[in-house]
């Protein structure tokens, strides 16, 4: 499941959410005042494995 980034309209508190697709842009309920709080536009992040550096080969000249 997803998260999701939201902005209360009332006490401008940023949290998140993790929530299914479905409901993603559906408003959520502020966990500080309990008004009604809307979607940001945020970034993408995945990780899908290690990242490895190779050693550095010198050219034989």
């Amino acid at each position: 499941m997803p998260i999701y980034e939201y902005l209360c309209t009332k006490c401008e508190k940023e949290f998140e959410l993790m929530r299914p697709f479905n409901k993603a842009d559906k408003p959520a309920k502020c966990p500080r005042c309990n008004s009604e709080a809307h979607k940001r536009i945020s970034n993408f992040a995945s990780k899908t494995g290690s990242y490895l550096q190779s050693p550095v080969k010198r050219f034989r000249k």
